[in-house]
Parts: C-alpha cells; structure tokens; sequence
C-alpha cells in the first residue's frame, strides 16, 4: 500500500532552453545565471538519497523543471528505473520542454515506464514564432515529434502553455 507521500525532485541545473522569465535564466541574457551551478544527479546519487525501502511509500516522484530540464539528466533512465524495481505502483511524472531527446529515446522511455510514467510539455505557441518568444532554443516541430511518439506508448501526454500576448 503506498503512503501519499509525494516527491517533487529537481535533480539538474542543465537546460537547452533560454526562457527569459525562468529561475535560471540570467537577467542580462539568456544564459544560465552565474552563481547557479551545473550539477545533475547520477543514478549513484539517487540510489544514495534513495535507498530501497524508502522508496515503498512514494506515491508520486515527480520531476521538476524549476532549475533545469529533468530529461537531460544522463542517468534519468537508470533513475526511472531504479524507481520502478523498488516501488510497484508509484507514478513518475516529469515537466520538460520536451526538445531533449529524440523520438526513438522517448518510445523507449514511454514503454519501459508504461502507464506509470505522465510527461507535461510545455508548449507556448501554435507554430515556432510564436513557441520561440518564450520557449527560446527549442524547437517546436522536435517537441510536437516527441509528444506523438509518447503518446503511442502506455505512457500519459499533457501539454501546458504559459498564457503572454502573444499567445493567448
């Protein structure tokens, strides 16, 4: 029986994106702030902050995009499924921009984590121009790909828009 104990992880500064109003984004640019450093959890790492049985309860790992894109993490399958071996029924959710990866990495995620792995893309336009005022180095056409091939799987496909101006 799981507990509701839910995670929300941010296990990576790494980002391909440049979004003007995000936490990592420095204000002069669309760098990566310079205090901010690269780090990303190896499967070590979560193994060691998460050992075995502390996984059981979990009923949510949800991975966060608030310093960087969770699925630029080398080890994010490794990761998922560390999870999967020790938890039977928990879900595994992730935010991410969606342009990291390509279609045959996501089909492989999605059907390795079957039902139990939900992914949000954020997308912020109905075309490039529109995506790229906000969603910056990305390419929306990859993202749209990638959305598809998921959703082909068990795996479960949303999409969020942050409302502007310009794309309302």
């Amino acid at each position: 029986n799981l507990n509701n104990i839910k995670l929300f992880l941010d296990i990576c500064t790494y980002c391909n994106a440049g979004c003007p109003q995000c936490h990592r984004t420095s204000k002069d640019g669309l760098g990566k702030i310079e205090w901010l450093p690269l780090i990303q959890w190896t499967i070590e790492d979560f193994k060691k902050a998460f050992p075995p049985q502390q996984l059981k309860p979990i009923s949510v790992f949800h991975f966060c995009g608030t310093w960087g894109d969770p699925i630029m993490v080398k080890d994010i399958l490794k990761i998922c499924e560390y999870i999967l071996e020790h938890n039977t029924a928990g879900k595994i959710l992730f935010d991410t921009n969606g342009s990291v990866r390509n279609e045959d990495w996501w089909w492989d995620f999605g059907v390795k984590l079957e039902d139990r792995l939900e992914v949000t893309f954020d997308i912020d336009g109905i075309n490039q121009e529109m995506h790229s005022k906000y969603r910056r180095f990305t390419d929306l056409n990859k993202i749209l790909q990638n959305m598809l091939t998921l959703s082909l799987t068990k795996a479960i496909v949303k999409s969020k828009s942050i409302i502007f101006k310009h794309n309302e």
